[in-house]
């Protein structure tokens, strides 16, 4: 059995256990997360301190930034319910829909405030409105409830800046404004077709009980007589929206050294957004109509308490996340889905929705999913992240059950039994799944996110460029201390022999190579096992000044960089010819580690140099092949970009495929792009 094989099934088996332990143990999902992971890592053979850092490490990293939007969204919405905003924006909307379609309204209401706050916060906000509107107007609960949660369940799964959708955007690395415009295109029918269109024809055929006794309690209140107005609430909840947008706007207009597009992109951060808002909605939504500091600081206080939990499991939830990538689960799966040529789209949603199925948790499916399928992503030209992001949403929706919190929660306010929730809850679910993955397939169509570059279909020899450094013991520089290179004529024609027969010796990174995750990474592949698709595509090469020795962070974001998934560097070594002297030169221009660590982030799938090393001559510890080979970004070093000016290329760069080893010898080609 495959080493492979093995990691797969372990994964199955964890999936299993999460089920078993969480929906038929019923124990919490946050104990079960961290016992499952460490038991994951231990199986994949994975060193147990390793395994136990993995872990922190995710949790870390999930909640270093989930744990604000989550804190800072909850207070939104809390100052949203205390100063009856929410019923302004809910009243505003039914007048004008009128009762007849007082269903639609519910659905753009719940659209709408379910933007900064989740599922479940949204859902208490607006379901006294809904027992009001049913009691008033004669109209099923199921009619008016079911368009309440497909708003909301759409833009928790979705619309950043909700937690799971901004981890997905993480993961992706996908553009906020964008993710969110392509949300708003998508989820807006998803939720229709969901919601008004589906409650429409379910609710003559669920009867309920004349009588509910939790929607007594809740209509027993009063709305505030003084409520703030319908624009400054909407204001209010679309603020962090519009500064996302805004900053996406500036990336696209501006240049990346305009000091406007700096500031924009500052305030359009989800952190800074959602800040601003919270703080807008301080005075709109609470001095302006009366609360006191002392009221508004208690408000704050009482919602972040029950946001405990979610945060916990969310957290575990990455801490999974990264036990799956390091222990080798998801690049296995990453070589089964190239191997079979899926969609990346399909994929995301497939993994989801089965995490969805076993869990019950929307949260989980997607969080986990988005790490499964990122190196497939990143590895797969073509691919929108941001459409990834909502295939993805999309898929942690489907077939909520018993397993979910949110099934009992729907059961109980609407006082039906399971079959009748499975019939409505469950199906509504399942609609938003499955059309929120067909409305993606077709945006695609217009925005583009094709599984595979097809330009290699029908490439010829036109317009290519070789950028391979010619190998010659005479000419070719040798790192210090790497073997020399040996060229022997065995048998030679010139010689009067009947063929000419050589033999070469020389170290894997001579000249033109490339350096697999194996050179820096112990559990890193082999250059037999580094895949086709980041060796092939798009590239962009850069021009970097003859006196920059170091392409650090701060150099690199002087350059048209972003949006790249290959970059090559042309640096003082080409402009010195260097490549083709056989003198070593220690004063080469290499990557920093702070700049490799931005262009990992940003999801580049491959970097290349113009000398035989990335990594600054001498330094203390090798930092940038370590982050750029961790992240499974395969180096190509050694370059001779002397024919290809900066500007952007397709590129082909193919090593020998040597068993076992960390590096090899690689031909590399480029094409101007029109």
């Amino acid at each position: 059995m495959s080493h492979n094989t093995l990691l797969l099934l372990s994964a199955a088996l964890a999936v299993v256990a999460l089920i078993v332990l969480i929906a038929r143990f019923k124990l919490h999902p946050f104990v079960v997360l961290i016992t499952v992971s460490l038991a994951l890592g231990a199986a994949a053979g994975m060193p147990l301190g390793s395994v136990v850092k993995a872990f922190q490490d995710g949790v870390g990293g999930v909640l270093g930034f989930v744990a604000i939007v989550v804190a800072l969204g909850t207070m939104l919405g809390k100052m949203m319910a205390e100063s009856g905003g929410a019923a302004r924006i809910a009243t505003t909307l039914i007048a004008l829909f009128g009762e007849p379609r007082v269903h639609w309204a519910i659905m753009v209401v719940a659209f709408i405030v379910g933007i900064p706050v989740f599922f479940q916060v949204g859902f208490m906000l607006l379901i006294p409105l809904v027992f009001t509107i049913a009691g008033r107007t004669g109209t099923s609960l199921v009619k008016i409830g079911i368009p309440l949660v497909a708003g909301l369940s759409v833009v928790h799964g979705m619309m950043p800046p909700h937690p799971a959708a901004m981890l997905a955007v993480g993961a992706y690395h996908a553009d906020i404004g964008r993710t969110i415009a392509y949300a708003i295109v998508v989820g807006l029918p998803t939720a229709a077709l969901a919601g008004p269109v589906f409650a429409s024809w379910i609710a003559p055929r669920i009867a309920l009980p004349a009588e509910n006794p939790v929607a007594a309690q809740f209509t027993g209140g009063m709305v505030p007589r003084d409520m703030p107005s319908f624009g400054l609430t909407l204001l209010t909840v679309l603020l962090p929206v519009i500064l996302m947008l805004c900053a996406s706007v500036a990336d696209v207009a501006l240049d990346t050294r305009s000091t406007v597009r700096a500031i924009f992109d500052f305030i359009g951060s989800p952190i800074v957004a959602l800040l601003v808002a919270l703080l807008f909605s301080f005075w709109a939504l609470g001095y302006r109509q009366h609360f006191t500091r002392d009221q508004i600081l208690k408000f704050a206080n009482d919602c972040v308490g029950p946001t405990a939990t979610i945060l916990l499991v969310i957290g575990a939830g990455g801490g999974f996340n990264r036990v799956l990538l390091e222990s080798g689960v998801g690049k296995a799966i990453a070589d089964v889905a190239l191997g079979s040529q899926a969609s990346p789209l399909l994929l995301a949603w497939v993994v989801a929705a089965l995490i969805r199925v076993a869990t019950g948790s929307a949260t989980v499916a997607m969080t986990t999913s988005a790490g499964i399928v990122a190196p497939i992503a990143a590895a797969t030209p073509g691919t929108s992240a941001e459409l990834l992001v909502l295939a993805t949403g999309a898929g942690s929706l489907v077939l909520s059950h018993v397993n979910d919190a949110g099934f009992w929660l729907i059961k109980e306010f609407f006082n039906m039994t399971v079959p009748q929730t499975l019939k409505t809850w469950t199906v509504a679910e399942t609609i938003i799944g499955v059309a929120g993955l067909c409305f993606t397939l077709l945006l695609s169509l217009l925005v583009g996110c094709a599984p595979r570059e097809q330009a290699a279909q029908q490439l010829s020899a036109d317009g290519w460029i070789d950028v391979t450094a010619t190998l010659d013991p005479a000419h070719t520089p040798v790192y210090a201390g790497d073997a020399p290179l040996k060229f022997e004529f065995l048998k030679d024609m010139r010689k009067g022999d009947k063929l000419t027969l050589s033999a070469y010796s020389l170290g894997a990174h001579s000249g033109t190579h490339i350096d697999a995750p194996m050179h820096f990474v112990v559990t890193g592949v082999s250059i037999d096992q580094v895949p086709l698709a980041p060796l092939i595509g798009a590239a962009r090469v850069i021009e970097i000044a003859d006196s920059i020795p170091a392409i650090d962070a701060a150099e690199l974001n002087r350059h048209d960089w972003k949006g790249a998934k290959r970059l090559l560097f042309r640096t003082r070594s080409t402009l010195r010819g260097w490549m083709d002297s056989a003198t070593f030169h220690r004063d080469f221009a290499y990557i920093a580690p702070d700049a490799a660590q931005l262009l990992a982030d940003a999801g580049v799938v491959l970097v290349g140099v113009d000398y035989i090393s990335a990594e600054q001559f001498g330094a203390p510890a090798p930092r940038t092949h370590q982050i750029l080979l961790g992240r499974g970004i395969p180096i190509v070093e050694g370059l001779d970009l002397r024919p290809a000016p900066a500007g952007d290329y397709d590129m082909i760069v193919l090593p020998l495929k040597v068993r076992g080893h960390e590096g090899a010898p690689a031909r590399a080609i480029v094409r101007k792009r029109a």
